[in-house]
């Protein structure tokens, strides 16, 4: 155990010392490290908002699916409702009878459908069907109008099924910015640590003639790597902490309506904060790590 302490002690003096000795570069690096983390703090604050707003929405999407006017037992309702939720995109179905669909009409189009309460309701046994994915909800209403006893289906229109795309789209265009930005940070501390091997080329010479492991070589680079990671998370964590709660406030917590509510800031400083924290720590150690690895390989 004590030797195992001197060896990491060595290992973070090491690194320190290296850090100092490229004080200039290491400082480039965790500038660039500190814009990239930000970035990408930014995209992912963006694409949390954009899957709530895209659930929030799907969750209340459904078609309203009217039936046939002689569909009026139990049985024949309970089939058409099992042939509805054999389709693979249907998630729920809900029995709405004639006499709810009439209280729906009345509170839509005004209290004098009131007349028809009883006796003299017009209207037809429907049903409410939710989907599993709101892109291909025109694909299942056509299906659903297939069905026996279905008279018509109708669901938000073009403008739902268009947000709920474009909503869906954003997240893959987000996802794909933070891939680029993380190989990016990669790619920037990858190069700070082989700058750095390569300046101490002699010294690593000379461990080795005396018997030194890679891993023992290695190890003080790894810890470099990740300190330049953790000091790059320190200005993004705290920009996006104050920030975000700055922004919050300012729109009294929603985006435009109360439909599209924001995160709480808690809820944002935990996930996205630690996040960016997590995501410098192992992009500088993994970049780290790989310059090492290609190093000692290429001078055996």
């Amino acid at each position: 155990m004590i030797k195992g302490l001197r060896t990491f002690l060595y290992e973070l003096k090491y690194a320190f010392v290296g850090m100092k000795r490229h004080i200039m570069l290491c400082f480039s690096a965790i500038s660039a490290i500190g814009i990239t983390l930000l970035l990408i703090g930014s995209v992912l604050i963006i694409g949390l908002h954009v899957n709530y707003f895209s659930n929030d929405v799907q969750k209340d999407l459904s078609i309203h699916v009217v039936l046939n006017e002689d569909i009026v037992d139990e049985a024949s309702i309970e089939k058409v409702k099992a042939d509805i939720s054999k389709i693979k995109n249907v998630s729920k179905v809900e029995v709405s009878d004639k006499d709810n669909e009439l209280e729906l009409m009345i509170k839509e189009k005004g209290e004098a459908f009131k007349a028809y309460r009883g006796d003299a309701n017009p209207l037809s046994n429907a049903f409410f069907v939710y989907v599993k994915n709101a892109s291909s909800i025109r694909k299942t209403s056509a299906q659903i109008r297939k069905i026996e006893g279905v008279s018509s289906t109708a669901f938000g229109g073009d403008s739902v099924t268009s947000l709920v795309e474009m909503l869906n789209m954003i997240q893959k265009i987000g996802l794909g910015i933070v891939a680029l930005l993380i190989l990016l940070s990669l790619y920037l501390i990858y190069n700070t640590i082989k700058t750095t091997i390569d300046s101490r080329s002699d010294e690593i010479m000379i461990m080795r003639t005396v018997g030194a492991t890679n891993g023992f070589i290695s190890n003080p680079f790894i810890v470099e790597g990740i300190f330049i990671g953790l000091l790059g998370s320190v200005v993004p964590y705290l920009l996006v902490h104050f920030g975000y709660e700055k922004l919050y406030e300012s729109l009294d917590g929603k985006l435009f309506t109360p439909m599209f509510s924001l995160f709480k800031p808690s809820v944002i400083r935990f996930e996205v904060g630690l996040s960016i924290i997590f995501a410098g720590i192992l992009i500088g150690g993994f970049a780290s790590l790989f310059a090492a690895r290609k190093y000692l390989k290429m001078k055996r």
